[in-house]
């Protein structure tokens, strides 16, 4: 389950665990437990400072537009290099949702 220290009460948290299971099940991968492993992936590492101020995880990215990608600072290479990173990432076809966030 999602902690919530978002303000936004167990409707906020369920919401939030509705969409990462509507999302997170599309990916084939297991996803890195650090943003920092997954941007060295995409040769990205460079930026992990950034997402790494903005508090996001792997799974926060899955659900990144352009909009969010540019509004936390990200130049547009980079925003294009994630962004197609996590198409690819949601095509690739179903897995289960435990491989992704890596419960058991």
């Amino acid at each position: 389950a999602i902690a919530d220290d978002s303000g936004l009460g167990s409707v906020g948290v369920e919401m939030a665990e509705d969409l990462l299971a509507e999302v997170l099940p599309k990916t084939v991968a297991p996803l890195p437990e650090k943003t920092s492993v997954l941007l060295e992936g995409v040769g990205l590492s460079k930026y992990n400072h950034i997402l790494e101020r903005e508090e996001f995880l792997p799974c926060d990215l899955l659900l990144c537009t352009d909009s969010d990608l540019k509004e936390i600072g990200l130049p547009v290479g980079p925003r294009v290099k994630l962004r197609n990173w996590i198409k690819s990432q949601l095509s690739q076809g179903p897995a289960s949702a435990a491989s992704v966030t890596g419960a058991t």
